[in-house]
Formats: structure tokens, C-alpha cells, sequence
């Protein structure tokens, strides 16, 4: 008897060590066969963002319903080798006769800010950011996994959001598109974010970031290959223990990825660079390939396309004003070909010829050059706009673009540019020029300088503070100064001076409020240069050793400079300034006048429903 029950114990203990067992292993079969769903509907959403970036990127200028996602291609089981039977499908329902892997409910869907999916033929409503022109719209990628096991098939539902968010470029102190250098050898500390969408290189020790830095590419200690004019040992920058740089994805400007819509190999003139922002449009082309007249069109992205006031440069000087509307505005009474009534005509007439001054030349020894200027006086501009000035109430966007059009033809020893004078007040609601010329700017800009009447950062000895950038009671306003090029001349400045060897043109504490774009000359263009880094992104042409510059703004490199391409290093030139240089936060709330914007394209939360 004994002996019956020992056996029964031990056939129940088997019994039970047997199905503990099998438990066991159908519980590690379900677990790995998650794993494995969580890889395959992570890799297929991946698909699904490459996808929707892709069209989001043909028009960056709208927020694109979820129908416009309704062609995503299923991945195909070429793009999952290590599965068997894989097959992928659209409809919500996996098949559930299927004999291994089903793919299901795969589709891109509009959302709200909140995460609730909403009408997928109408346009998602967008989420507002912190700062101002910062704004996002939401998408949700699904893919139903449903793979096979012991028993009842085990379905992983997954799920990630897009993000396509807008920013704004002046929330950067600098923002470059190509390879960022810099190489003070003064101490300087930048106040405010540094990214790059290439590469980052930083050989020296004087500088620190205050704030974050990052880069698309890659970041060295060190010279940029090329740069044969720096022989010293590289030392290392200094940042924020808790920022260190980063790499991040490239922010592209409008959207628009440069390796997919420009081409200078193509016969289309309009879609060469981001510098086609300063350009204007060469009307009557049509690219036979993508069929876009002008990549930067649907976004109105050209500065010549937003600007109130065109002023067109022609020979010998001869200048024409045009509205936005590409109206001639012209001695009163004519007011252009067209003849469309402006009431304003014969005020924006009169204020823009007595400010416009053409024919002065000045020396710029970095370019080896004589440069003809066309001189715009501010302080004119300043009067007619401000309250009660004769165009205080006439709708004045703030934008204002000059060119001149003999500069492309001019001979190599000569240059064609403009000049910002007497910038020291700007009008309400701030300024905005832009040219496809270089673009001098001559004294204090946007400080309320006045005579002996100077801002603190502009005093000399223990009395300067470059904190204080604004005479006291006058109110700063949003900036931004678009060139080919800029340099900066002090409100020591003389035109007859430009001629004389670097001492003889000695700089005086100057301060400039305003963003700026321009262009660089790369290092390794001309054998060995160095590009001069973003310590000399405005360029310099007087001797600034015992002067400060300060510079409150946002500095963003878009493009490599056409007409002044002079490159950094040659003699005679310029003596570096004391630097102040800040970030003006001013332009969270209160960007410059213009609709310049970066697109990210983010992979937001991931999660499982």
C-alpha cells in the first residue's frame, strides 16, 4: 500500500513538474515571439516615416491631410529576409488563417495636438509652441504584428507619432546649414543654441558655449581639413556640464532638403541654393524633370517676393522703386506702367529718393576690390515710418530688398554693394533688408545712438557695458540684415580712409542689434584658407585691437557667398574687435519681419495599444 501511494506521489510531482514545464516554455515562446514583433513593427514603422517625410517634404509649406498618405506602400518580405510567410496588408484585421506573420492595419493617420485621430480629409490643426513661429501637426504610423505560437497567435499593436515641427532660425544664437568653424583666439563665450546641420569643429580653448550645441554630422576638436593657416596644437572648448554637444537631426530651412531639391548640374536657375532667397525668380522656366517652376515659391520664401519696397539698381546708378506688387513708384505723379492707384505714391517717392544715394566707392582690401555702394539712410527710413511720420499708417511689413544689377557682370576687381547708414532708430515693428549684393552696415544700428548720446556698450574704459546695447528710453526693435555678404564698419568710418593701410583706419566701440544671414567662403576654396569661422561672420575691415564690438542678434550661414568671395587670412585687411557677442532672446517673441522657418521631422512617442 505504502508503496502505491509513494508511486501516485511521484507521477503527481511529475505531472506537475511537467506542466510547470511546459508553462515555462510557453511562456519564454511568447515573450521571444513579442521581441520579435516589437522588432518587425518597429522596422515597419520606420518605413512609414521615411515614407511620410518624404511627401511632407513636396510641399513643407502646408500641413498635409492624412489622405495624402493614403498610397503608403506595405513593405514587402524582401525587406524582412529573416521571416518566413511574411506577409503585410492595409485592412485593420489580420488574416488569421495566414500560416506565420501578418503585417496589418499599416497606415498613416492624422491627429490633433491631443493624439485623437480626426476627419483624414481634413487639415490637422497645429499645436503652438512656446516661442513665437513655433508651431507642430501630428501623425500616428500603426502596424498590427500578429505571429504565430503554441496555441492562440499572439498580435502586438504599435504605434508612433510624427511630428513635423516648425521653428523658428532666430532661436539660434548660430545656425549654420554647411560645416561651422570656430576658432577665436580671444576668449569668447556664446550665449545662446549652436547647431549645425554638417559638421562641428572647435580647435580652441577661448571658447565656450553657454548654452547647447549641436551638429548633424560630426564634431572635432580640431581644424577643418583644408585649413592650412593654423598650425597650433587644437585644445578643447568649454560647455555646460549638463550640454554637452549633441548630435541632432539637420533642421532643414523651408523644409527643403538641399540634397533632393537643389541642383546646379540641372538647367533650372531657380532651385541653385538656399541662396535663392535673396535672389529673384527667373521667370518662364519650368523644369521638364520635377515640373516646378521654383522650389521656393509655394512658400513665398524669396525676400524679393515679400518685400514692401524694391529698390532695382541699374547702370551708371540709375535706381527704379518698385511696390510689392512690382508697381513703379515714381516721380509724382507717375506712379509706374501699370498705373494702379497708391494713394501713397508720391510719400513712398519722396522719402526713398532722399534716401537712396548711388555712385560711392570705397577700397575693401579682402576683396581686393573697389566697391560701388548704394547708401540707403535709415534715419529717413526711420522718420517717414514711425508715429506720425507720413507712412506711419500705410501697412508697412517691415521688409525692404536692394540690388543692384550690374553686379554679376562687374569685373573681378570691382564689386557692386549696399550700405546701411545712420541705422542708429528703426520704425516700429522693426526691419528687415535683404539683397543678393553684399551688404555694408556703417555705425551703431538699432541702438538709439544720438549724437554724443551713445549706449553703454558703446563707452569707453570702466564705463563700458556691453550688457546695456540700447541708449536708455529707446526701444530696441526685431532686426535682420540679409546679404551676400556683411561687414561691419565702425561709427569711426571714413570712406577716404579705405585706401590706407589697416592703422591709419582705426575702429571706434560700435554696437549692432540685428539678426543677420549671409554667406561664407568656405576654408579650402582657394588653397588653404581658412573660412574666417563664425568669429568673422560679419567681416571686418578696420583695425579693431583696442575697439569692442558688440553684437546682440542671431547669426545663420544659408550659403556660400557669389560676388564677394574674398577669403580670410590676406594682409591689410582688418585687426579683430574685443567681441561682445550675445543672443537677443528679444527674438523668442519678436522674430524680424520675413517668413523664414526651419522644419524638423521628428519620431515622437512611441507606445503599444
Amino acid at each position: 500500500m505504502a508503496v502505491m501511494v509513494i508511486l501516485s506521489m511521484l507521477v503527481v510531482l511529475g505531472l506537475c513538474a511537467l506542466s510547470e514545464t511546459m508553462s515555462i516554455a510557453r511562456n519564454v515562446e511568447r515573450s521571444n515571439t513579442l521581441r520579435a514583433e516589437l522588432d518587425l513593427g518597429d522596422g515597419a514603422l520606420d518605413y512609414a516615416f521615411g515614407y511620410w517625410r518624404q511627401i511632407c517634404r513636396m510641399k513643407t509649406n502646408v500641413s498635409r491631410p492624412g489622405n495624402d498618405f493614403a498610397n503608403l506602400p506595405v513593405p514587402t518580405a524582401s525587406m524582412f529576409s529573416g521571416v518566413t510567410n511574411f506577409t503585410a496588408q492595409k485592412s485593420p484585421n489580420a488574416d488569421p488563417n495566414h500560416p506565420s506573420v501578418v503585417l496589418a492595419n499599416f497606415q498613416i493617420q492624422a491627429t490633433d495636438p491631443e493624439g485623437n485621430i480626426i476627419d483624414q480629409s481634413a487639415t490637422p490643426p497645429s499645436g503652438v509652441g512656446m516661442s513665437v513661429g513655433t508651431q507642430s501637426v501630428y501623425y500616428v504610423a500603426s502596424a498590427d504584428v500578429t505571429l504565430p505560437t503554441q496555441g492562440k497567435p499572439l498580435t502586438t499593436k504599435l504605434r508612433r507619432v510624427f511630428q513635423k515641427q516648425i521653428i523658428s532660425p532666430w532661436n539660434y544664437a548660430i545656425f549654420y546649414v554647411d560645416d561651422l568653424e570656430i576658432a577665436p583666439s580671444p576668449p569668447m563665450t556664446i550665449t545662446g543654441w549652436v547647431q549645425s546641420n554638417s559638421s562641428v569643429y572647435t580647435p580652441h580653448n577661448t571658447l565656450t558655449f553657454a548654452s547647447k550645441m549641436n551638429y548633424a554630422n560630426d564634431w572635432y576638436i580640431g581644424f577643418k581639413p583644408g585649413d592650412s593657416t593654423h598650425p597650433e596644437t587644437p585644445t578643447t572648448p568649454s560647455w555646460p556640464s549638463n550640454l554637452p554637444p549633441t548630435r541632432e537631426q539637420a533642421a532643414q530651412p523651408y523644409g527643403l532638403d538641399s540634397s533632393q531639391i537643389f541642383s546646379t548640374t540641372d538647367t533650372n536657375p531657380n532651385n541653385d541654393s538656399y541662396r535663392e532667397i535673396v535672389q529673384q525668380q527667373v521667370a518662364g522656366f519650368t523644369d521638364p524633370f520635377t515640373n516646378l517652376t521654383d522650389p521656393l515659391n509655394p512658400m513665398k520664401a524669396r525676400y524679393y517676393d515679400q518685400a514692401d519696397i524694391k529698390i532695382i539698381v541699374g547702370a551708371a546708378g540709375v535706381y527704379t522703386i518698385l511696390d510689392n506688387n512690382n508697381n513703379v513708384i515714381g516721380q509724382p505723379p507717375l506712379i509706374g506702367p501699370n498705373l494702379n492707384p497708391n494713394p501713397n505714391a508720391t510719400a513712398i517717392y519722396n522719402t526713398y529718393s532722399s534716401a537712396i544715394t548711388t555712385n560711392q566707392t570705397i577700397q575693401d582690401n579682402r576683396e581686393a576690390a573697389k566697391v560701388t555702394l548704394t547708401t540707403l539712410d535709415i534715419s529717413k527710413i526711420y522718420a517717414a515710418y514711425k508715429t506720425g511720420g507720413v507712412l506711419a499708417n500705410t501697412g508697412f511689413q517691415g521688409i525692404i530688398y536692394m540690388t543692384d544689377t550690374t553686379a554679376a557682370a562687374a569685373p573681378s576687381n570691382q564689386r557692386r554693394a549696399m550700405r546701411l547708414k545712420n541705422g542708429q532708430f528703426i520704425p516700429p515693428g522693426g526691419l528687415t533688408i535683404a539683397s543678393d549684393d553684399g551688404i555694408y552696415v556703417q555705425g551703431d544700428f538699432n541702438t538709439g545712438a544720438s549724437g554724443t548720446t551713445l549706449p553703454p556698450s558703446d563707452a569707453s574704459g570702466s564705463s563700458n557695458d556691453p550688457t546695456k546695447p540700447v541708449v536708455s528710453g529707446y526701444t530696441k526693435q526685431s532686426c535682420a540684415i540679409v546679404g551676400d555678404a556683411v561687414m561691419i564698419l565702425s561709427n569711426n568710418w571714413k570712406d577716404t580712409n579705405s585706401t590706407l593701410a589697416v592703422a591709419r583706419r582705426a575702429a571706434t566701440n560700435t554696437t549692432v542689434n540685428s539678426a543677420i544671414i549671409s554667406g561664407i567662403v568656405p576654408t579650402g576654396t582657394a588653397g588653404g584658407n581658412y573660412s574666417g569661422g563664425a568669429e568673422n561672420f560679419p567681416r571686418f575691415l578696420e583695425d579693431w585691437s583696442s575697439s569692442i564690438f558688440t553684437y546682440y542678434g542671431s547669426m545663420v550661414e544659408l550659403y556660400t557667398s557669389s560676388y564677394f568671395t574674398g577669403v580670410w587670412g590676406t594682409t591689410n585687411v582688418y585687426n579683430p574687435p574685443t567681441r561682445k557677442w550675445y543672443f537677443d532672446t528679444m527674438f523668442y517673441k519678436t522674430p524680424p519681419p520675413g517668413t523664414l522657418t526651419l522644419v524638423l521631422y521628428n519620431k515622437g512617442r512611441w507606445f503599444r495599444q
